[in-house]
């Protein structure tokens, strides 16, 4: 890390309260390196959301491949990164260690230019970017999750409304659940063993759809 990156980490640490999770001052240094403004609006890019993990107090940042690109799978490569840290937990009223993980994905024909030739490497940089956004409380695209840094407006309509889907097909997965009174713990395994997360919200339309299929055909073991 660069001594001008420690200054920007520095300033934007005087702002920060745990208490109140991302109260960052987000200066204008800040903004002038790691903000991106796109046609739909400005993003964040990962070395943004480390920095903010670090003043956060990020203690963890590890990524691992869950699945090797092959011919098979379109040379798709997926990670699993985790963000371990610090967050304000406000039943227990004090600072408590958290740990946050998603995925992230990559081919050579969703990579712009010259990161095609590295795409398993912009796999975990997008899964990294994805778990710091829920550590730090982003609330805001991550410009490598994106692919490019010049985001067409279509596309940043096409994500705002996969989004929206997904959230309307969650709550029908949790009606779903609390009907057939499946488990938590099925719920979750039925979700890591499928999807390689734990994480609802970073299923996308379709997955949402096959996991509300999977629990509507759910049969609870009989009791002895």
């Amino acid at each position: 890390m660069s001594n001008k990156d420690k200054e920007i980490i520095e300033e934007e640490s005087k702002g920060f309260d745990y208490k109140h999770k991302a109260s960052f001052k987000l200066s204008n240094k800040f903004k002038q390196k790691f903000y991106t403004q796109t046609a739909g609006g400005p993003t964040l890019s990962a070395d943004g959301l480390v920095a903010l993990g670090h003043v956060k107090g990020m203690w963890k940042m590890d990524s691992e491949i869950v699945q090797f690109p092959n011919a098979e799978n379109g040379n798709m490569c997926i990670c699993k990164a985790t963000i371990g840290g610090y967050d304000w937990d406000p039943i227990e009223n004090k600072i408590i260690r958290v740990e946050y993980t998603d995925i992230g994905d990559a081919s050579p024909t969703n990579c712009k230019g010259p990161v095609a030739a590295s795409y398993i490497r912009m796999a975990s940089t997008r899964a990294i970017g994805r778990a710091l956004r829920k550590y730090t409380n982003v609330d805001m695209l991550c410009t490598e999750e994106l692919g490019e840094e010049d985001i067409s407006t279509e596309s940043m309509e096409e994500f705002a409304t996969d989004k929206t889907a997904v959230i309307s097909k969650l709550i029908e997965i949790k009606g779903i659940i609390e009907q057939k009174q499946i488990p938590p713990d099925v719920c979750m395994k039925i979700l890591t063993d499928n999807y390689h997360t734990d994480d609802f919200n970073s299923l996308t339309v379709q997955q949402a759809e096959e996991y509300m299929n999977i629990i509507s055909n759910y049969i609870p073991p009989k009791s002895n």
